[in-house]
């Protein structure tokens, strides 16, 4: 596997609906080693979703309706973050993040509420590393929750700030450099099949789990959450 650019990248929303809910911040973080020495580039900021964040949801990461006031709007945001995913597939480059499927998910959905080009209108969605499928895959036995936090306890990075996006960001990007060298495999995955593999990694999950809903009498998985990294609302 040979890639130029591993970015990590998060949102932070007004709720847990990848096709309801918008971001309120977005970080991207990209570390760049050369031969004079290694910097941590962040990207991002807050996001004036349009709708009055939830207390709830402002419980969880801390955003209020007075800190993202005077922020970009969320067209202006949601074109600067799909644009910025676009180029970087483009230029060959990975997004690597927790729960992926959910942050590229709202992304694109956004996109086609506005009616602004979708991701894959920009051009192929590009490769994918989630460390939280590479987690389930590789320690699929482990007990225990695997929150982000639980990941970076579990691999040992420190989270500077949990729930915020350019933190949560480098965290995932952190978590992901120690299982590149934990997980030799990871390295043998080609660019161009990181998301066919990850893909049938994550199904393999869903599938397992929907099968426990249903054995405890909920119900199953919807089918477009089978589709990855962007789900499918059906």
């Amino acid at each position: 596997m040979t890639v130029t650019d591993f970015v990590g990248f998060d949102l932070e929303t007004t709720g847990v609906s990848s096709f309801r809910d918008v971001p309120v911040s977005y970080g991207f973080v990209q570390h760049v080693r050369e031969a004079s020495g290694s910097e941590t580039r962040i990207e991002g900021g807050y996001v004036n979703p349009g709708v009055p964040i939830p207390a709830g949801a402002s419980a969880v990461h801390g955003i209020t309706n007075d800190m993202v006031a005077n922020a970009p709007l969320l067209r202006d945001a949601v074109e600067t973050i799909a644009e910025r995913l676009s180029t970087l597939w483009k230029s060959g480059g990975v997004v690597v993040g927790m729960n992926a499927g959910y942050d590229l998910t709202m992304v694109d959905s956004i996109c086609r509420r506005l009616e602004i080009a979708t991701l894959e209108q920009r051009g192929e969605v590009g490769a994918v590393m989630d460390i939280l499928v590479l987690d389930r895959h590789f320690d699929k036995w482990r007990k225990g929750a695997r929150k982000l936090t639980d990941l970076c306890l579990h691999y040992g990075v420190t989270l500077k700030s949990a729930h915020s996006a350019a933190d949560d960001a480098e965290a995932s990007l952190l978590v992901f450099e120690v299982m590149l060298a934990r997980f030799p495999e990871i390295e043998q995955i080609p660019v161009a099949e990181i998301n066919l593999t990850l893909r049938a990694w994550y199904q393999e999950w869903l599938s397992s789990f929907s099968l426990y809903l249903e054995k405890k009498g909920e119900a199953p998985i919807e089918a477009g959450r089978y589709e990855w990294p962007i789900h499918l609302e059906l």
